[in-house]
């Protein structure tokens, strides 16, 4: 003997099995949801170089990097590239840079241009006459004045100037990199060659307050970025038999 259901209680086994699969659906979705936040909360920026504070945490430093180069020989001008950001009350300036890789310099501020500009060349000695009146042989001679350039050569210019005060306002940023014609760099690059995927050691940061009061960041290591094209592929040699 066959039983039937009746049509009012299928109807309320269906609508009990839609609402238990649309909870279910709910469920997963806020939970999928929760974890993305938590991911992207955590994730850091695919930006290549350092982040650090201050000691007392308002300023901070970012995105510091060594510019690209294959090859950074001893003796070397390294840029540097870095934001600095004050989040303090008071505006900041950045007095002071060091590194254990060479003295740190500004490059293209007011300061450094003035610290670059030549010395105004000094008067050139008369040059002595004959008794006629008319310059005589000597110091006339294209071959002694060559000669005694050879003796003085001019010193080189400087690239820039270890004295810096680059004001950071409060609540802005500053950032000194080459594409803003202001930059930090190393003057003379000590020690052994940076290779690229190398990083300079132990460079600080010092910043004076408006107040007098100063404060640091010291960095273990600034690394140099990464090249803004992909470098060519080497090209493969093949060998042929009989040759």
């Amino acid at each position: 003997m066959t039983r039937t259901i009746p049509a009012a209680r299928r109807r309320m086994g269906l609508g009990a099995a839609l609402l238990a699969s649309a909870a279910l659906g709910v469920g997963l979705l806020s939970g999928c949801s929760a974890g993305q936040i938590t991911q992207t909360d955590t994730q850091v920026a695919p930006v290549p170089g350092v982040n650090a504070n201050s000691a007392d945490g308002l300023i901070a430093l970012r995105d510091g990097t060594v510019a690209y180069s294959g090859d950074y020989k001893p003796g070397s001008v390294v840029p540097l590239e870095v934001r600095l950001f004050n989040n303090a009350k008071q505006s900041v300036k950045l007095t002071g840079v060091t590194s254990a890789s060479g003295t740190v310099v500004l490059v293209g501020g007011s300061s450094a241009a003035a610290a670059a500009t030549p010395a105004a060349a000094s008067p050139s000695p008369t040059t002595p006459r004959s008794a006629s009146g008319s310059p005589s042989a000597a110091g006339s001679s294209p071959a002694s004045a060559t000669a005694a350039a050879s003796k003085s050569p001019s010193a080189p210019a400087a690239v820039g100037t270890a004295k810096m005060a680059v004001e950071i306002p409060v609540g802005g940023f500053v950032a000194l990199g080459q594409s803003t014609k202001t930059y930090l760099a190393v003057e003379k690059l000590s020690g052994e060659p940076l290779l690229a995927g190398g990083a300079l050691k132990d460079v600080a940061f010092t910043f004076t307050y408006a107040d007098g009061s100063t404060t640091t960041i010291t960095l273990d290591e600034m690394p140099m970025t990464v090249p803004l094209s992909p470098l060519p592929k080497p090209t493969s040699v093949v060998g042929h038999e009989g040759e």
